[in-house]
């Protein structure tokens, strides 16, 4: 894979989380629903700018697709730091996990906007199903933190292509989206799929994750095209001379 598109990959991380947020404002899904709405009031809250509604469920899905690219490129790179290979496929697990994670519940906001009409407790069933793995679906997202995190952890040698917080900090932003498998016991507060833990705490650790990721790999790649180019430098120069003489 060139070093231009490395840098594609990693920019799309980026690319994700601003597409996807701004997809879930147009939704009208952000701020989140709440799961103590009665039927009627799922009904009009997909009755209200449904063109609106119906377009920024379009950007999610299509943001969906960048965090492909995005873990293809991590893999790479914890392949070069940990070149057994077992972190890179459990973190390329997780992001093509992932993909599906995203796209199934948007899969069912799609198809709230789609007939909104519908009978009120039919819609708050589907408003449910969305709901739910939408909130909760923390395990792809944490294969690929614990995989980044500890391969960071095990590097070798004074001058690691990941920097040592930085695998502390996917550990730790592992464990702050774990609050999201709690809201099947709580229909309001912290832990709700509305609430401040469930929802919010993991919402900005999830893009924060990306762009932090996002900004490390950058500095890898160029590092990794650096010492490409003055490993292959030496090997140049012989060649030159033999040519002159």
């Amino acid at each position: 894979m060139s070093t231009t598109a490395q840098r594609v990959f990693a920019w799309s991380g980026i690319v994700f989380a601003n597409v996807f947020f701004i997809g879930m404002l147009l939704a009208g899904i952000l701020p989140p629903h709440s799961p103590l709405d009665n039927p009627s009031d799922v009904v009009n809250n997909w009755n209200d700018n449904v063109d609106l509604e119906r377009l920024g469920i379009f950007l999610m899905m299509i943001a969906a697709g960048f965090t492909a690219p995005f873990g293809a490129v991590i893999s790479v790179y914890l392949r070069k730091i940990s070149p057994d290979g077992g972190y890179s496929y459990l973190q390329l697990i997780g992001a093509a996990t992932g993909v599906v994670a995203i796209l199934v519940p948007t899969f069912m906001f799609a198809a709230e906007a789609f007939r909104p009409d519908r009978p009120a407790e039919i819609q708050q069933a589907i408003n449910d199903l969305a709901w739910i793995p939408f909130v909760m679906n923390y395990p792809p997202a944490l294969m690929q933190t614990m995989a980044v995190g500890f391969a960071t952890l095990e590097q070798k040698g004074e001058n690691p292509l990941f920097p040592r917080w930085f695998g502390y900090y996917n550990l730790w932003t592992g464990f702050l989206f774990l609050p999201g498998g709690l809201i099947l016991w709580f229909k309001h507060g912290a832990f709700a799929w509305n609430g401040a833990l469930a929802f919010w705490l993991v919402a900005v650790a999830f893009g924060a994750w990306f762009i932090v990721t996002c900004l490390i790999l950058l500095r890898a790649i160029k590092r990794t095209a650096a010492e490409e180019a003055a490993a292959a430098a030496p090997a140049a120069a012989p060649a030159t001379a033999t040519a002159s003489a």
